[in-house]
């Protein structure tokens, strides 16, 4: 709690001297959350005419909080455009474990697009990339400005993304629970000095939710170990003959695949698209937005944001 209230002040601060911040949502992330977080209770909500709402519910739920408790004066929501991308093209197998979405999800993920656009915020996806790069891209663009970046997402991977202007709000279990990490906490709580090591743990300890093999034998204490001693990927490498036994076996047999599960874990920042700030200043229209929450049947985040604004 005394970090959120701290980084509200931080905003208040920001804003009073005229700087921006911008909130970078990781929309599929937290639409599946949010489906699922429903869908567990068996609470699968549908509007009058049979469409299933209950992620995009929750998915709006769970965007006002962060708007109220990050204050930004941007927001942009971020967005995959289809499973195939160029890391499927570099590994066959990449998430192919996973299994196809619940009938009842998909369609709202259009549903989800139709929603964030009625707020007046940027949709940005590229087909090809994964939204974490898209994340990734918009990031490295306004941080470069010294915008203050805040990443609201359940992915863990985008640890790598933080810099001075950026860090990362990992959503947690609850309703309204963030763990945000930036360059100063990043140690204490991920126990590397460095983003990118993110990057070297992940291609040393691979990872099965995305079907990334990294190194047969080598979970995360052993890879937290081993880049805490050497720094980094390449610099086991180069250390390689002080590694005993059968640890230094795997290594060396897995190499290429080590070095391929870097480079799928690697989020892009150089994808090709166009997102200026301004753009993404906050502000939505009531009467376009009011419309299509009715179109959703969300009385109670109607009558939340009319509140709101009386």
């Amino acid at each position: 709690m005394k970090q959120i209230e701290m980084m509200q002040d931080e905003h208040v601060m920001a804003t009073e001297n005229h700087q921006p911040s911008v909130l970078i949502i990781d929309s599929f992330a937290l639409l599946f959350r949010g489906f699922y977080a429903m869908a567990m209770s068996g609470n699968y909500m549908k509007t009058s005419s049979g469409l299933y709402t209950n992620g995009i519910y929750q998915f709006t739920k769970y965007m006002l909080h962060a708007i109220e408790t990050f204050s930004p004066t941007h927001v942009v929501c971020a967005f995959d455009m289809g499973a195939s991308t160029f890391r499927n093209e570099m590994y066959g197998a990449y998430k192919a474990n996973r299994d196809a979405p619940p009938a009842e999800l998909i369609p709202q993920f259009d549903k989800l697009w139709e929603l964030v656009e009625a707020f007046d915020i940027p949709c940005i996806g590229v087909k090809g990339y994964e939204a974490d790069d898209v994340i990734g891209t918009l990031a490295k663009q306004y941080s470069a400005s010294g915008t203050s970046v805040n990443i609201l997402t359940g992915d863990g991977d985008t640890l790598q993304l933080i810099n001075a202007h950026t860090r990362v709000s990992l959503m947690k279990r609850g309703f309204g629970n963030y763990e945000t990490i930036d360059l100063h906490n990043l140690e204490e709580s991920r126990g590397i000095r460095r983003p990118s090591q993110i990057i070297d743990l992940k291609a040393l300890m691979g990872d099965a939710s995305d079907n990334i093999p990294g190194c047969p034998g080598v979970g995360p204490k052993t890879a937290l170990k081993l880049i805490a001693e050497y720094d980094s990927l390449d610099q086991v490498y180069a250390h390689i003959d002080e590694i005993k036994g059968k640890l230094k076996e795997r290594l060396i047999a897995h190499r290429e695949q080590v070095y391929l599960s870097y480079e799928l874990a690697s989020i892009m920042t150089d994808v090709p698209l166009q997102c200026e700030l301004d753009q993404c200043q906050y502000s939505w229209n009531q009467d376009k937005l009011i419309p299509k929450l009715e179109e959703f049947e969300f009385k109670s985040i109607i009558r939340s944001i009319m509140k709101g604004i009386a």
